[in-house]
């Protein structure tokens, strides 16, 4: 994810060096590519967070932290821990989804949109509050109030 988060930054630097022949106006497709970039960069932390929050929880348990020089913010304790923060991101990679998708859909002048890509637009929104909501009414690992 890494790579392919590269490769879109590559290629926004391409389409914002050289002006393109496409019905686009100039920049917009260097700024989806910069946004799908962020989205790819994203998903990636989420991958390298579970995998060493499962790692330091059940295959290695003794706390690796302790051993390694590990950040704060990578120590896992508890089961709850993970699953917050990896809900957390989700809802931020697809805040970033609808932001790319609701630049791709208004880049085009004068465009016809169908009741199903409105339904899109407006589904996508929704969901991600609906989610951030539920996320906030469960709380699965209680973050420490400060006075």
């Amino acid at each position: 994810m890494f790579a392919l988060g590269l490769l879109n930054v590559y290629e926004a630097f391409r389409f914002g060096l050289v002006a393109s022949d496409s019905t686009l106006p100039f920049g917009t497709a260097a700024v989806i590519s910069v946004i799908e970039a962020l989205d790819r960069f994203l998903i990636a932390i989420v991958l390298l967070y579970f995998s060493f929050g499962v790692y330091s929880l059940f295959i290695h348990p003794e706390q690796p932290g302790e051993t390694l020089a590990i950040p704060q913010w990578l120590q896992v304790k508890q089961i709850g821990q993970l699953k917050q923060v990896v809900a957390e991101v989700i809802i931020v990679i697809l805040f970033v989804l609808f932001l790319r998708i609701a630049l791709q859909m208004f880049q085009v002048p004068d465009a016809d949109f169908t009741w199903l890509e409105l339904g899109a637009l407006i589904a996508i929104p929704l969901c991600t509050v609906l989610l951030g909501l539920a996320l906030r009414l469960v709380q699965l690992h209680p973050k420490k109030q400060s006075d």
